[in-house]
């Protein structure tokens, strides 16, 4: 049986019924024309990171009637680019004008979020973290290694989080 993740968790609440999860080839999806998000590479190096390393933990989001990505189409690129055959999706029954406007709110409200950096920087200290540097948009080689930060490597990768992080805010309060 698999376990539902927390997007699986928000769109079930949302929509008033359980989603099914289910495993389809990833030639029977298709990217959102209209898309408005984009994946620079670095974003995309960062998903394949994030895929090699945990696996696909959330599932796609698909329009049921057509099979275009509501919310994943970078993961769905990335997924591509690493030879992928198949995925999980969730599908949704409903219009293409609330598919585009769930895929907008689906990017938009992550975009929202704030990074507490006490938290993040407790967390990135820890000895229990194992991460890579790409995960913050730096892909450097000798972290893809699957090494743990060291103290140099995680005051760098916390400076660059930081500043996008103000750099963000910043953006949007001008």
């Amino acid at each position: 049986m698999a376990t539902h993740s927390t997007a699986a968790a928000a769109l079930e609440a949302a929509f008033g019924r359980q989603l099914a999860i289910r495993r389809v080839p990833l030639a029977s999806l298709t990217l959102d024309p209209a898309n408005a998000r984009l994946h620079p590479e670095k974003n995309l190096e960062s998903l394949r990171v994030s895929l090699w390393r945990f696996g696909q933990v959330e599932p796609l989001v698909v329009l049921k009637e057509s099979g275009r990505v509501i919310g994943g189409n970078g993961r769905l690129v990335a997924m591509k680019a690493m030879g992928w055959a198949e995925c999980d999706i969730v599908e949704l029954d409903i219009s293409n004008l609330d598919a585009t406007a769930l895929g907008v709110a689906l990017n938009r409200t992550a975009e929202l979020a704030e990074w507490d950096e006490q938290a993040l920087a407790s967390l990135l200290r820890s000895d229990g973290v194992r991460t890579h540097d790409s995960s913050f948009g730096n892909p450097q080689p000798e972290v893809r290694s699957r090494r743990p930060f060291g103290p140099r490597l995680m005051a760098a990768t916390l400076r660059r989080a930081l500043h996008l992080a103000g750099h963000r805010r910043s953006s949007a309060s001008s």
